[in-house]
């Protein structure tokens, strides 16, 4: 009985599939005739952000197919000042020709996702445009309704390029897919800030009581446990418990409760991430033991630090983690306390080389080296 249940079922999601992919063919709406592409832009910084420093904003034209004329403007906000006032430029390309504008600005102010904008304005090519469409061979429909667009086009194009950044006094970023560590202590270490949704303490407790209930109860039933391995529904719920452990070790660690902190963290690293099945663990597995290596070091455990940290730069070396940055720099923070001047400009410049506009680095090296010359 239940195997002829299944089976139509089966068939009958089978049909169900096939009348919707028919009835959704016969409402396709064709798309848009477009127009052809004439003219490439591109825009973005020249060179790494660094707070304090001048960096250009630079934009790229080529003409594709016809002689193009127009302006290019560069919008700032209040976090970038201009080396000169920023007047429209004006351009005239030939077929086939390039050109690039650049905008130098001081970047002095911290700011966080406000974006600059280069905007171009075209004049619109449309006798050419004309010309070139109706000498396509293409559809005699798709033809005419591509000519009436370019009839009807406005005789100025604009397109816009917002270039989004982040500038602060430790570290810069033109691309934000790079992760943000936010966290610099008094005493120089860096770890990751975390905040998860604003939820209180007790319920994010709450919430880990709950996943691990739900796990053990799922784990004693052989056939439920073949289905937690297929990761059918499973992963949100599974990155969450992930999330919500380093939440609650956070906010121990930064309460100054190190003994839950460190409860926290060890059921974090040292079975919750093992143990994942439908996640990538990698970026929670990072973030957390970077903290943990610093908490280690703030209890006076020197050596554990040193292990936890070396093992973090391996792991990030292997997987080209661009947060191998962030590992450099809190060991080079180790040996600065420690007074080896040498081991720690060595780290700093380590970091450096992975990302130029890493300015906590920059100023530490500035400041070891006005004291070795002091000291001479």
């Amino acid at each position: 009985m239940k195997t002829s249940l299944i089976k139509f079922l089966s068939v009958a999601a089978c049909f169900a599939s096939l009348f919707f992919f028919i009835t959704a063919s016969a409402s396709a709406t064709p798309p848009a005739p477009k127009i052809p592409d004439w003219f490439e832009s591109q825009a973005g910084f020249d060179n790494a952000l660094e707070f304090g420093a001048i960096a250009n904003v630079s934009c790229e034209l080529k003409s594709l197919l016809f002689n193009i004329t127009g302006r290019v403007e560069c919008v700032l906000n209040d976090a970038a000042k201009p080396l000169a006032p920023l007047a429209p430029v004006n351009f005239t390309l030939k077929k086939g020709e390039s050109a690039s504008f650049k905008f130098p600005l001081h970047f002095d102010k911290e700011t966080h996702s406000r974006p600059l904008v280069v905007k171009i304005f075209f004049d619109f090519p449309k006798k050419e445009m004309l010309a070139y469409v109706s000498a396509m061979n293409i559809d005699g429909e798709e033809k005419n309704a591509l000519l009436e667009k370019i009839k009807s086009a406005s005789d100025l194009y604009e397109i816009t390029h917002s270039l989004d950044f982040i500038v602060t006094k430790n570290e810069s970023f033109s691309r934000l897919d790079c992760g943000v560590y936010d966290n610099y202590l008094k005493n120089g270490f860096l770890i990751k800030s975390f905040d998860f949704k604003n939820m209180e303490l007790p319920a994010v407790l709450s919430e880990i009581k709950r996943y691990e209930e739900f796990i053990a109860t799922v784990r004693k039933t052989p056939e439920l446990k073949t289905y937690l391995a297929t990761g059918m529904d499973l992963v949100s719920s599974e990155d969450k418990y992930l999330n919500y452990l380093y939440a609650a070790a956070y906010n121990y660690y930064i309460s100054g409760d190190y003994g839950r902190a460190g409860f926290f963290f060890d059921a974090l690293l040292d079975k919750a991430v093992r143990e994942a099945q439908n996640v990538d663990t990698a970026e929670i597995f990072v973030n957390a033991s970077v903290n943990k290596a610093v908490m280690l070091y703030e209890q006076g455990k020197k050596k554990e630090f040193m292990e936890l940290a070396e093992k973090l730069m391996e792991f990030c070396i292997k997987r080209s983690d661009p947060r191998l940055r962030y590992i450099y720099y809190n060991i080079a923070n180790y040996h600065r306390l420690a007074s080896d001047v040498r081991a720690a400009e060595t780290n700093y410049r380590k970091a450096l080389a992975l990302k130029p506009a890493f300015t906590a680095c920059s100023n530490e090296i500035k400041k070891m080296e006005e004291k070795n010359s002091n000291d001479k």
